[in-house]
């Protein structure tokens, strides 16, 4: 009942939308400037870098301007970005918010709007009407294809490169391969070789992507047990992970070799950790994504195989979960079976960087 009930608000907003803006449509002024829509997470932000990074090449900063969440921005203005606007849940949710931004950027100046999202599901993009528009076709809400002028045609659970080299070639005119998309982060950020540091991100967006406490526990006994001489650093930021570094200290106490930053460590610092490290190990995270991005090698721990498995290219393995008929592990982080991870396989992959 609650979720048909979000339906009917939903459909109320967009009714409200409309007759607000029958009587009072907004001038578009027109002008050199492109839109860019990227309003999802740093994951989905860092696997389209190359066209991030392209943009800016072609284009020129003073003639871009992206729409983007606030988590993002330090990204973005790594990679040259400085004309943003902050995405903020106010304009996802409030009538009065979502007029605000449609007027706003009706007076960018705009020749052109692109969508860089995979779900652009926002209808203020409906109420900017008689401008070019480009975006993938939208395979989780449909009914967003019909406000756009120009789609790039994507399967819905391809691999995330594919459709990110998709939008590429059809925007720059080129057949580039999956290892030229593959995005490459690591001269934005500063390196420190002295570290000498493992980094392990444990959070994500998602609880039931995360690994159970006594699960995380063996990981880090098998990294202590073959990488004896380096500190492991943990990394995350919010309340879920918050809660994971209490449960966790409170079950298995503190330990000298192992350094909680959950929460500690601005972006540009993560950064720095991560692009330092050896190896880098985690969950289906905007942190594992960051790790990809910055060419470290990498071990990831996935329940199944999805659209950001990125094992095909080289240094990046990830060990996913058993079949459902393990044993039932019953916690409040992870599922069954990303909990049901062969912890061997996992000793057996970590061992190829111990070397």
């Amino acid at each position: 009942m609650k979720i048909k009930f979000s339906k009917i608000r939903k459909k109320l907003k967009e009714i409200y939308l409309d007759l607000y803006f029958m009587f009072n449509k907004p001038i578009l002024i027109k002008g050199d400037k492109i839109l860019l829509t990227s309003t999802d997470g740093i994951g989905d932000n860092v696997v389209r870098q190359q066209i991030l990074s392209k943009l800016l090449e072609r284009y020129g900063n003073d003639n871009l301007v992206i729409l983007c969440k606030e988590k993002v921005k330090p990204f973005l203005d790594k990679i040259g970005y400085t004309n943003t606007i902050i995405y903020s849940d106010q304009y996802r949710k409030r009538c009065n918010k979502k007029i605000e931004l449609v007027k706003r950027i009706s007076q960018i100046g705009i020749q052109k709007i692109i969508s860089l999202e995979f779900d652009q599901h926002d209808i203020f993009i409906k109420y900017l009407s008689g401008i070019p528009k480009i975006s993938y076709t939208n395979n989780f809400n449909k009914e967003m294809n019909k406000y756009y002028n120009e789609l790039i045609q994507i399967v819905k659970d391809d691999y995330i490169m594919i459709s990110v080299k998709k939008m590429y070639d059809y925007l720059f005119n080129e057949n580039i391969s999956l290892d030229e998309i593959r995005p490459s982060i690591t001269k934005y950020y500063e390196f420190d070789n002295k570290l000498d540091i493992i980094t392990f991100g444990i959070g994500s967006a998602d609880r039931k992507k995360m690994l159970s406490i006594d699960k995380v526990s063996e990981i880090l006994n098998i990294l202590k047990e073959l990488f004896p001489n380096k500190n492991i650093v943990i990394l995350g930021k919010g309340l879920l992970e918050s809660k994971f570094e209490n449960e966790y200290i409170e079950k298995f106490g503190q330990d000298n070799g192992i350094n909680f930053l959950i929460n500690k460590t601005s972006f540009e610092e993560t950064m720095k950790l991560i692009n330092s490290s050896t190896l880098y190990i985690g969950v289906d995270s905007g942190l594992y994504n960051l790790a990809f991005g910055l060419k470290k090698n990498v071990i990831a721990f996935f329940a199944q195989k999805n659209t950001f498995s990125h094992d095909m290219y080289e240094n990046i393995d990830i060990v996913y979960g058993e079949d459902e008929n393990k044993i039932e592990e019953i916690c409040y982080f992870g599922c069954t079976k990303i909990n049901n991870i062969d912890i061997a396989l996992v000793k057996e992959k970590i061992k190829k960087y111990a070397n």
